[in-house]
């Protein structure tokens, strides 16, 4: 019986904890979607309850005002880009730095690393200089480039990890088949580490979908701007239309939880494989 209890409670207290932490990471979610159904006095009448009418108009209204289509457009455009530049590069790169051992390697590493460390707000006033001076600003193309080189240092410190991991007698194996190098990482490697490039496009995909900073800095003419700063669009010098803006929130990360969902296996077995590598 005493050891019966001492599995159960310790049972009890591991839910506890972890349902805690379920609602602080929902209700955020909750409350964002019920706000967005409110109507704005009902918002500040009845702030953290269930609306009492569902307010369906106000993505409507978000949606036109915020001219949130176009801005889709843009965002998916600019990650895409972003993604298509980074992900090649980053694993081409992170393979060389792994597999080869060639004069420079580790200051090139450890340049990277450092690159890693330095925040992002102190480039933003060099980056813009640099982007003007190579005709980058106020460009969907010339943003993904810029973005691509930001994150060039996390992406190849991580996928660094998991070529390492992998043993080299596979590409041994593949030219001695008659595959060349550049042959046996592409149909050898590259499928292995996929969990890998899963765990790249989430991380950097969300943060490049979010991205405000360097936007705002960048991206000058209307019809150009990403979701992020069309959301700035809902928030005035005197008030905030809360209930729409929550709306255009909605709207937003609705596509990065979609993403999540059908990736999510890809990205834990990243995760956990990534964990035991180095």
């Amino acid at each position: 019986m005493k050891l019966h209890k001492r599995k159960i409670v310790p049972a009890i207290v591991r839910f506890l904890i972890l349902g805690f932490f379920i609602v602080i990471t929902l209700y955020p979610v909750f409350w964002m979607i019920a706000g967005s159904l409110k109507s704005t006095s009902e918002f500040y009448q009845n702030i953290w309850g269930i609306p009492k009418s569902f307010m369906f108009s106000n993505y409507i209204s978000a949606w036109q005002r915020g001219n949130l289509g176009g801005k889709y457009i843009n965002s998916i455009l600019t990650t895409g880009l972003f993604l298509l530049i980074v992900i090649p590069v980053n694993s081409c790169a992170a393979y060389v730095i792994s597999r080869l051992r060639f004069k420079g390697r580790v200051f090139i590493s450890t340049f990277l690393l450092v690159g890693m460390m330095v925040p992002g707000g102190v480039l933003g006033m060099p980056t813009y200089t640099v982007a003007l001076k190579l005709g980058l600003i106020n460009s969907i193309p010339g943003i993904a480039l810029v973005y691509a080189g930001q994150n060039i240092s996390f992406g190849v410190f991580m996928l660094r990890a998991f070529y390492v991991g992998l043993p080299a007698s596979l590409e041994e194996a593949a030219m001695m088949d008659g595959c060349t190098r550049f042959q046996s990482f592409l149909r050898i490697i590259m499928p292995l580490t996929k969990p890998g490039i899963m765990i790249q496009v989430i991380f950097s995909g969300l943060n490049i979908w979010n991205e405000y900073f360097l936007a705002s800095l960048m991206l000058r003419t209307e019809n150009l701007k990403t979701l992020p700063l069309g959301l700035m669009s809902f928030v005035g010098e005197y008030a905030t239309d809360f209930p729409q803006l929550f709306a255009a929130l909605t709207a937003v990360t609705l596509p990065m939880i979609i993403v999540y969902l059908l990736a999510q296996k890809q990205f834990i077995r990243g995760l956990t494989a990534g964990s035991t590598k180095g």
